[in-house]
């Protein structure tokens, strides 16, 4: 449900006493807090199952028993039976080659010829109802087939358009799948399959994102008591992650790089060490570092002529930075 389609903007209601109110004004009130709650639904959810509309039917049997449940459909709209049902199973007896014929069981919202449950008489006007009872829809549907079994008549355009169009509404959502049944001679083949059943709250699991940054990189060099430091920051916006996750992340270079140093002199250098997360990572990024030991540098050259040129010469503009992130 698009926000625009609400109303052209939204406000906020107000009485006062003495106001004179019509049928319209709490009919608009009662509408656009539905559609607000319905929004809500489609925003934070998913179309599925929220809780109950348990559905049992063994082998052999010729209807099945639906249990009270809630659910909500793609355009977020609630789906509520508070009694149980009990319904016939399709009388099919087989696909025209003694095959098996398959359907779903589907739930839908009813949004129109809804029963009257209260009826009012009015000043100087009708009776008329004020209350209606909102009870949802529920059918068998013909899994659309891949293709015609051999001999059959193939299916008339108007029925597999119609099929399609069934099948499509429950892999958006508008219709909610309960269970699937396998039907020969007007009874169950087998026991109802739920494995194709979908809840309205997707099943808590961790998000993994993996990533890297992307060269030429400028990474920063600095001398530190322990050796050299070079670093680069890692944006990690691409993931778009809604909590802090936990990251790890590597680089991936030529260790083997060549620096000039004032003089001029040339110096290879074999660059390696221990590589950290800085602290206070984000869920939008974090800064890596690796630290070159002194020992892998000569003690006769200077480290901050090394970091210097690490920097300035942007030797190192061809490593990255691997990264994953896991958030859950």
């Amino acid at each position: 449900m698009p926000i625009a389609s609400i109303a052209p903007f939204t406000e906020r209601i107000k009485f006062f006493d003495g106001q004179r109110l019509f049928a319209s004004d709490l009919q608009f009130l009662e509408q656009f807090n539905r559609e607000m709650r319905w929004l809500h639904n489609q925003s934070l959810h998913q179309a599925g199952i929220g809780s109950g509309f348990a559905v049992s039917g063994k082998k052999d049997s010729r209807q099945v028993r639906i249990e009270p449940g809630y659910a909500i459909d793609s355009s977020g709209r609630e789906i509520v039976l508070t009694q149980p049902e009990v319904l016939q199973v399709p009388p099919v007896a087989n696909d025209g080659q003694g095959n098996p014929v398959y359907y779903d069981l589907a739930v839908s919202y009813r949004e129109s010829n809804l029963k009257e449950s209260e009826t009012r008489d009015g000043v100087c006007v009708s009776r008329s109802a004020v209350r209606y009872r909102e009870t949802p829809v529920f059918c068998w549907v013909e899994l659309t087939p891949t293709n015609d079994p051999p001999g059959s008549e193939a299916l008339t355009t108007g029925r597999q358009a119609k099929l399609q169009k069934v099948n499509a509404d429950l892999e958006t959502g508008k219709r909610i799948r309960l269970a699937r049944a396998e039907v020969l001679n007007c009874k169950l083949n087998r026991p109802l399959e739920l494995a194709h059943r979908r809840n309205a709250k997707p099943v808590t699991q961790p998000f993994l994102f993996a990533g890297r940054t992307s060269t030429p990189s400028a990474w920063d060099a600095l001398v530190t008591g322990a050796g050299i430091t070079i670093s680069l920051p890692v944006d990690t916006s691409s993931a778009q992650f809604r909590s802090q996750p936990r990251y790890f992340a590597h680089v991936i270079g030529n260790r083997q790089v060549t620096v000039t140093l004032p003089g001029p002199t040339s110096v290879m250098l074999i660059l390696d060490g221990f590589s950290r997360l800085e602290s206070s990572p984000t869920f939008v990024g974090f800064k890596f570092s690796l630290l070159i030991p002194q020992s892998l540098i000569d003690n006769k050259i200077d480290l901050t002529a090394v970091a210097d040129a690490l920097k300035m010469q942007n030797v190192l503009k061809d490593w990255y930075v691997e990264w994953l992130g896991i958030e859950g």
